[in-house]
């Protein structure tokens, strides 16, 4: 199980979604001052733009602890290569949603923000976090190559048999 690379890439893809999961995803500025933060299951607004009230993000983080659920039930399924290839599959398309997700909330509420405060000089920025569920997706496509491999190995060596 540990010896296979794919296990590896999918240890990673858990590792990379639980820190982002915990991490904060987006902050607005103004003039080096915070006045706003995301995270993956909250959304708060201070200072100049305080007025601007909203729900919580929760989808981004449910998405993130769906795809480590399913990244560590993939390597637990180790013997079962064609289930543990749907099940990266899906946990990859659910990193892809997770970025569509990402850039829809940050761009809402980046023009709610300007909306709240319009002569304030907001500047978001994006953490270096941020970009973990993007590597997790790219992780996940080289766990699929991965299981690939050894299911096409496996074929081969029954053929010989």
């Amino acid at each position: 199980m540990i010896q296979r690379i794919q296990t590896v890439y999918l240890f990673l893809v858990i590792v990379f979604s639980f820190v982002a999961l915990l991490s904060p995803v987006g902050e607005w500025t103004v003039m080096g001052e915070t006045v706003a933060e995301c995270s993956n299951f909250t959304f708060a607004a201070y200072g100049p733009c305080a007025s601007y009230s909203s729900y919580g993000p929760f989808s981004l983080g449910i998405l993130l602890i769906l795809v480590m659920m399913l990244s560590l039930l993939s390597i637990m399924l180790f013997r079962k290569r064609m289930r543990q290839l749907r099940l990266t599959i899906v946990s990859t398309i659910l990193l892809v949603g997770y970025c569509v997700t990402y850039a829809i909330f940050m761009y809402k509420f980046d023009m709610a923000l300007e909306a709240s405060a319009p002569d304030e000089n907001l500047s978001f920025h994006i953490p270096f976090v941020a970009i973990f569920p993007f590597l997790s997706i790219i992780l996940n496509i080289l766990a699929i190559v991965g299981i690939r491999k050894d299911e096409a190995l496996v074929r081969s060596l029954d053929r010989l048999r």
